[in-house]
């Protein structure tokens, strides 16, 4: 029994020491993706969607214009639970155009409470995050 445990341990360590060893991390950075970062501007970053009965869904949304001098691009948008969804523009959008992120709200067990949901947008802009906001009261 000893004998088949030693070997399977010496392999073991071999593959940790070798996964934990240090990686060249030295990568030179895309100077592009500096280089042009825009700027977003939303009309609004709360969506207040006042009085919600408990197990509706809602919709809205959050307008927003590319103000900088490069094309923008929204890499993903998370939201800070499953009951909340969003919809964005995939590809470039030009200086000077706008373009809309759609959101839905599930209220489904979310009977007597007051919401504040998150929506993080992550694009080529300075900051690289965009916190917006979603409220409610269920009842």
């Amino acid at each position: 029994m000893r004998r088949k445990i030693l070997p399977i341990l010496l392999l073991l360590n071999i593959f940790l020491t070798l996964s934990c060893s240090k990686t060249d991390n030295n990568k030179n950075i895309d100077s592009s993706v500096i280089e042009n970062m825009t700027e977003i501007k939303f009309e609004r970053t709360v969506l207040d969607f006042k009085l919600v009965e408990a197990g509706e869904v809602v919709q809205g949304s959050f307008i927003f214009t590319n103000e900088g001098k490069y094309p923008l691009v929204i890499y993903e948008v998370n939201t800070s639970c499953g009951c909340t969804v969003a919809d964005y523009p995939r590809g470039e959008i030009a200086p000077g155009e706008k373009g809309t992120i759609s959101v839905k709200y599930d209220s489904e067990g979310s009977s007597g409470m007051r919401i504040s949901k998150e929506v993080t947008v992550n694009a080529n802009t300075t900051p690289a995050k965009t916190k917006l906001k979603i409220i409610a009261d269920v009842r």
